[in-house]
């Protein structure tokens, strides 16, 4: 078991299967992390990519997004809202 969390108090809580466990995830299933700008998005996309992990190139639809294939068979989102969108209250 894992835990992340903030200074303003979220925490993630990860946990794994027991081993006579089968995971398995819809194939839209996936996580999301936004950060504040497109820049942001292309240097952790960029240092994701040269530590081996399989990255989509950025797109532009419901923000600044791109998607890597995590390890355990899920999707991860990283995105930047777009600039005319406001972002949501932290």
């Amino acid at each position: 078991m894992a835990f992340l969390r903030d200074e303003r108090g979220f925490v993630l809580s990860l946990m794994k299967a027991g081993k006579a466990t089968t995971v398995e995830y819809p194939s839209t299933f996936h996580i999301g992390f936004f950060v504040g700008d497109e820049a942001t998005v292309d240097e952790i996309r960029r240092r994701l990519h040269e530590d081996g992990y399989e990255v989509s190139e950025p797109s532009r639809h419901h923000g600044y997004t791109c998607y890597v294939a995590a390890p355990g068979g899920f999707t991860v989102e990283l995105g930047a809202w777009r600039c005319y969108r406001q972002r949501p209250a932290a």
